[in-house]
Order: C-alpha cells, then structure tokens, then sequence
C-alpha cells in the first residue's frame, strides 16, 4: 500500500477511535491502539509493518517523552528518584521470577524461559506518560516517581539483557567483556548528558536566541540525545526524556511545550500508538490461549505489586503507591524492541514469539484502562 495512504488511514483511525474512546470516558491512547489493531493484521490487514511506520512510530514515541522531560521538575525529580530505583528493583524481581517459573511449567526451555522473563522486566511509560499528561497528573509526587521508576527501569533492564546473553551462551556470540564494555558505555552516556547540561545552559546564556531557533536546535539535541542512547543499548525514550529535563532549565520550556506538542500530535504520536496495535497477531492467542492468558494476568499483576511494594518501603502513601503500581504495568513499545532482538538473536522461537507480541500489546491496552480510574479514585479520596 502507498505510504500516503497508509499514514493516512493509521491518522485517521487514531483521531476517530481516540475520540470514541474519550466519548465512552476511557484513555484516548486504548483507543488509538485499537484502532492500529482494526487497522493490522489481526483484522482488516490494510498496514503492515513498514519502515515509514517504524520510523515516525519511533519519532512519537520520542517526541511524547521529550514533553515529559519538559515539563518535569528538576529539584523533584531529584527527590524521588531514590524511591523511583527501589520502584524499579521489587518492578523487575517479581515479574522475571514469576515469569520464568511459569514457562518452565509450561515446558518452555531455560533459555526460552529466562528471556520471556527479562522481556517482561521492562515497562513502556510513554504510555502512562500520555494518561498522566491527558489527566494532568504527570507533574504529581506519584508521576515523578513513576517518570524516574522508569528511566531506573530501562537502565537495570538493559543490564539484566547484557549479563543475561554470555551466561545463557546463546544468541550473537556476545561475551562477559561485550557486557561489560556496554555497561562501562552506559555509564560514559550518563556522563556525557551532565556534560551536555552544562554546555546547553551556557549556550543559551552567552547567545541571542530566537524562539524558531530554538526550537530547531532543541529538537536536533532530543534526537542527538535519543540517538545517542540507542548507541549505547539503553532505550531511546531515555535520550529524549533527559534531552527535555536539560532544556526544561531554559527560558524556551514554554514555547518548546507548545510548538513540540502541536507537532507530535499532528503525526508522529498517533502513528506510535496505532503502531502498537499494528504488531497484534491474533494467532499468537489462538495457539498458546492459556499460557497467553497467564502470562498476561502475571505481566500486569507482577509489575502493579512489584512497584506498589517498592513505593511502600520508600514510605509513599497507600493512594499514591497504588497509582505508582499502575504507571509502571505498561510494556509497549520497550517490550516489543527486547522481543524482535530476542527472536533475532535465538533466545524465543517463532512459535512463542506471536504469544509474546500478544501479551506485550493486550498489557499495553489494559495499563491505560486501570490507571485512569486509579487516578479518580485517588482524587477523591485526597477531596474527602
């Protein structure tokens, strides 16, 4: 199918059914994910994956978590993101522990097991990140801790994939020392966005800009930054989300909000959210209905009490800790990128990759369907 036609019809399904969503009062995001479902193969079959789709896809994604870094608080951020790290610690213990326990029942191989069980470790926030910000909750105490839960959980995801490939001796004949350099690299990369902080804000200090040029140079730095990230193996939402908390400290943070946004809602970030919904293979559900449907129920139930138990300890109240647990249950698009390079790379077979694609998208649906109403229910519990 033309290209044209195809950005078409992905936009025009994300207007329509993120509009029928809003109408029923559920997250626009589910419905523009179902409507990347009517759209794909497991329905009308009119989209499949192309490089166009993937590519604004991952512009969307990045754009949508560059606002997020825009409009974060640097000081606050600072402060939670101590109990955003034990988030992310009991958020990937009890999935990978659970999951790979109940692949093994299912007489998945130890290596087949282990990787479902990493996949499973990752969460995808740009998806809370879309119900927060529609909600005006992403600027709360839980949104911050839930924003730095995530970066915690990219990076301490990546690291269980490193380590993971030399000790399960399978895959691209990656070593203990490919996984240490990577590490050493991720490190190098954290450094060098302090480094970036420092220049940007003296850049900005010594010369005249213009709000067009700064916008032009502040996009070029997201996708140097997420670009960057990806080099190094961590997540590109991490390059984009510190590329906006960098330039959250300028004068331009308003005028970035507003231009930014206009621009990724025009295109790239419903292509991202119907591009999820693109990936669903029905048939994945058919062939393995009952360990799709409990990988689905331990992938969303893992991740909630995983991050609910670390907000506790880090002594967050029960209301916040409850949508702290909801925020973090998303895999999205994070999910799906660990799948393909599990498949590639031999750790799954084809026969459980389509189950896998499965679960990833059905979690991503139903994470927006549960914190929507865990937001309200906090709200009025705090107006009592």
């Amino acid at each position: 199918m033309d290209y044209l036609i195809a950005l078409f019809l992905m936009i025009a399904f994300a207007k329509f059914f993120g509009m029928f969503a809003a109408k029923i009062h559920i997250p626009e995001v589910v419905g523009q994910i179902i409507g990347g479902v009517i759209l794909g193969p497991s329905a009308l079959g009119l989209i499949h994956r192309q490089n166009i789709v993937i590519a604004l896809a991952g512009l969307g994604v990045v754009l949508l978590m560059f606002g997020a870094g825009l409009t974060c608080d640097v000081d606050r951020l600072k402060k939670y993101f101590g109990p955003g790290i034990i988030v992310a610690l009991f958020g990937v213990i009890l999935p990978v522990g659970s999951i790979y326990l109940v692949c093994r029942y299912f007489q998945l191989s130890i290596i087949e097991s282990a990787f479902i069980g990493i996949v499973f470790a990752a969460t995808s926030v740009s998806i809370s990140v879309a119900v927060l910000e529609e909600m005006k909750e992403l600027s709360s105490s839980a949104g911050i801790t839930i924003l730095a839960a995530a970066v915690a959980d990219d990076i301490i995801s990546i690291v269980l994939l490193s380590v993971s490939i030399p000790i399960l001796g399978v895959g691209r004949g990656h070593g203990n020392s490919d996984a240490l350099f990577l590490i050493i690299l991720q490190v190098v990369f954290f450094l060098f966005l302090w480094i970036c902080y420092k220049i940007v804000l003296l850049l900005y200090k010594i010369f005249e800009i213009s709000p067009e040029n700064a916008v032009i140079s502040s996009f070029l730095l997201c996708l140097f930054l997420a670009g960057t990230a990806e080099m190094v193996k961590l997540s590109a939402v991490t390059g984009a989300f510190f590329a906006g908390l960098i330039l959250s400290q300028t004068k331009f943070k308003k005028v970035l909000m507003t231009r930014l946004k206009d621009f990724g809602s025009l295109l790239p970030i419903p292509v991202f959210f119907v591009s999820i919904g693109i990936n669903m293979h029905l048939n994945g559900i058919y062939k393995h209905f009952l360990l799709f449907l409990i990988l689905t129920l331990l992938a969303v139930g893992t991740k909630f009490f995983g991050a609910f138990i670390g907000a506790k300890i880090s002594r967050i109240d029960f209301a916040n800790s409850v949508e702290i647990g909801a925020g973090m249950i998303s895999r999205g698009e994070v999910g799906i990128v660990i799948a393909q390079a599990g498949l590639g790379s031999h750790f799954i077979s084809t026969s459980y990759y389509s189950t896998l694609i499965a679960v990833i998208v059905v979690t991503t649906i139903l994470a927006p369907l549960i914190l929507k109403p865990i937001v309200l229910w906090k709200r009025r519990r705090e107006s009592v």
